[in-house]
């Protein structure tokens, strides 16, 4: 038979899997419109710190404009001065020189020489600024203006926090396109190594065979960004250490060893704080621009010669699967069942699996999301204890509503421990089991109650069913219901007894709390006499067999008790002959068992047999056991 769309909402872990999907969904359209970016950005940042690490890339050398040279040089520096700098820079065997300095105006003096110099010599390579939204185009050196291998573009990609984390390849200015300033001084190193650099034909850069991937709007956590020109992501090897530095003049003066110089990539650039070439790079280090586009050396660098992989992120369907991944995750954790120290252990591990993932990842330069999966499983994890603990407490309420008056708080705990098997979807689970059911009734209540005020006669009764009823439930029976002057109690139930012993002690419990009622009943009549109210005696029926436990009633008013033929014989029992050992005074209770809770009881009781009771649709009559007084003498009940 297919189950109905109630029964699958009451599995729970298919439930589980829907607040996974749903919470999954909701996330990722909310990824979509950038909210999450700057939260990803920080947290990639944070990971980049948790990299091996490296030593700095000692094939290059920066060489900074400092406050000292500014105040010894003046400023704007003359051409003369980088005339006769790149003129040492070129005696002691550089590879590359980069210079990181506008001069799209001559400086006198030395204009002429400076020109020599940049005409002469290959390895020099000048920056131009390619404009953008808040400054125009500065042109490079007339020299060398135009020549795309003698010049590159030194523009700065900064995300929406101010942060340097992408840098540009490629640039189409006007009708010509132009490396970067990073690229160029990169390519004029790789080609004294004899290392392959070519465009392949899908129009990615590849370094010695390696792609560098060029980055798309929703490239990674990045939502609809700028990707204009060819971009990709920096990694920034080896920071937050910073590279081999010197100043002009130390250069100058010649203080520079020469291995510092020789064979290697040298960059010049602004590094006094008055010229303001600042950047923020991940995890908010300051470093100089020179400094930026040192690091993109470097990862260009270790690309081509080590072959190390550039970063790459998945695609935004495996994003999605990534995502639902840790959703389903955080809401089957909903389900623990454990403490909450067990809890919080298993929350905290499966947050240090998170992080130890895409750190492992990254470190093979592969970029997930983190903090969309992170949100994705502590909110499906709340909304699932959320939910369960909601219908925790609805079924708790349901038990506590059924059972709060008619059983001891030890039954009623140790009934919730065993709730799984207790509940269905319709209430309480009907089953059949053996339980041992007490009926009490007060002899002569219709002619007691004529002759009292209907308001003492209810403080009287409600004060012997208050003695009673705690009675039951001290000896782990549950007060079924209240009838008139009449109690119906169980015991063996709600929770069912697997075991002979356990069926053998509730017929005990039953037989011992109807000797107290006794004892207790005594204690009452003195007390009422005292207070001149009336006297009573009662007669109590015992019978132990099978039941049908279950909650009974309509949709509106359901309440759980037991019924069958047990209920019906031990009522029976109680209305039995009532000539038969009539209570009296000094002994004012009359137990009647059954022959199987008499077998129960035999070896702790003295009983004698006081008839035989016929029932509807039986042919063979039940023996009536009439308790008299226990063995061990602590519990008489007549004589």
């Amino acid at each position: 038979m297919k189950k109905s769309l109630k029964d699958w909402l009451e599995h729970s872990v298919l439930i589980c899997i829907a607040l996974g999907f749903v919470t999954s969904i909701v996330l990722f359209g909310i990824q979509a419109t950038g909210v999450l970016q700057g939260l990803e950005l920080r947290a990639f940042d944070q990971q980049l710190l948790q990299r091996p690490k490296m030593k700095i890339d000692d094939r290059i050398t920066v060489i900074g404009e400092t406050e000292p040279d500014i105040r010894r040089y003046g400023h704007p520096l003359s051409d003369q001065i980088f005339a006769d700098a790149l003129q040492k820079l070129e005696t002691e065997g550089t590879r590359v020189i980069g210079i990181d300095k506008y001069r799209d105006l001559p400086v006198a003096p030395g204009s002429e020489n400076l020109k020599n110099m940049l005409e002469k010599n290959s390895n020099i390579v000048w920056i131009f600024f390619a404009g953008d939204s808040k400054q125009t185009f500065v042109p490079a050196p007339a020299a060398v203006a135009g020549n795309a291998l003698k010049t590159g573009f030194n523009n700065i990609l900064e995300d929406p926090d101010g942060v340097s984390r992408r840098g540009l390849l490629f640039l189409d200015v006007g009708e010509n396109s132009f490396y970067s300033f990073p690229l160029l001084i990169s390519l004029h190193y790789l080609a004294a190594e004899n290392i392959p650099v070519q465009i392949d034909e899908q129009q990615n850069l590849t370094l010695n065979g390696v792609v560098v991937p060029k980055i798309d709007a929703n490239f990674g956590v990045y939502r609809n960004t700028d990707t204009g020109g060819y971009q990709t992501m920096m990694e920034f090897p080896a920071l937050p250490q910073s590279f081999r530095t010197f100043t002009l003049s130390d250069l100058l003066d010649d203080k520079i060893p020469k291995d510092a110089l020789k064979d290697k990539v040298v960059m010049f650039g602004a590094m006094a704080p008055s010229l303001q070439d600042f950047w923020l790079l991940p995890n908010q280090i300051t470093r100089y621009g020179i400094e930026n586009h040192a690091y993109f050396v470097s990862q260009l660098l270790n690309i081509a010669t080590q072959k190390t992989q550039p970063l790459r992120a998945i695609s935004e369907k495996w994003e999605y699967g990534w995502l639902l991944l840790w959703c389903l995750l955080g809401a089957l954790t909903g389900l623990f069942r454990a403490g909450v120290l067990q809890f919080l252990i298993l929350a905290a591990v499966q947050i240090v699996l998170l992080v130890g993932i895409n750190i492992f990842l990254l470190n093979e330069s592969w970029w997930l999301p983190f903090v969309t999966p992170l949100l994705g499983w502590t909110l499906s994890m709340f909304l699932s204890v959320f939910y369960f603990f909601t219908r925790s407490r609805a079924e708790r309420g349901q038990l506590m509503k059924l059972f709060e008056r008619h059983v001891s708080p030890e039954v009623a705990t140790h009934l919730w421990e065993v709730r799984e098997q207790f509940f269905s979807k319709n209430g309480i689970q009907p089953d059949t089991l053996t339980a041992t059911v007490l009926f009490t009734d007060l002899s002569n209540f219709t002619t007691i109650a004529e002759k009292m005020q209907p308001l003492v006669l209810m403080n009287w009764l409600n004060e012997y069913m208050e003695v009673m009823s705690n009675l039951v439930m001290a000896h782990g029976g549950m007060v079924d219901k209240y009838i008139g002057d009449s109690i119906m109690a169980i015991f063996g139930v709600p929770v069912k007894r697997e075991t002979e012993e356990g069926i053998a002690n509730d017929a005990r419990q039953a037989v011992a709390c109807a000797v107290e009622f006794n004892r207790h009943l005594i204690d009452l009549n003195a007390r009422w006499k005292a207070q001149g109210l009336p006297e009573v005696t009662m007669r109590t029926g015992i019978y132990t067999g099978s039941v049908v436990a279950g909650s009974f009633g309509s949709s509106k008013r359901m309440e759980y008790t037991v019924i069958g033929d047990t209920v019906n014989t031990a009522s029976r029992f109680e209305s039995f002959d009532k000539t038969v050992a009539t209570p009296t005074s000094e002994n004012p209770c009359r137990i009647l068992i059954g022959d199987l809770t008499y077998d129960y009881v035999r070896d702790l009781y003295q009983t004698e047999i006081v008839g035989d009771c016929l029932l509807k649709g039986r042919t063979v009559p039940s023996v009536l056991h009439r308790v008299i007084t226990a063995v061990n003498n602590e519990a008489t009940v007549t004589k």
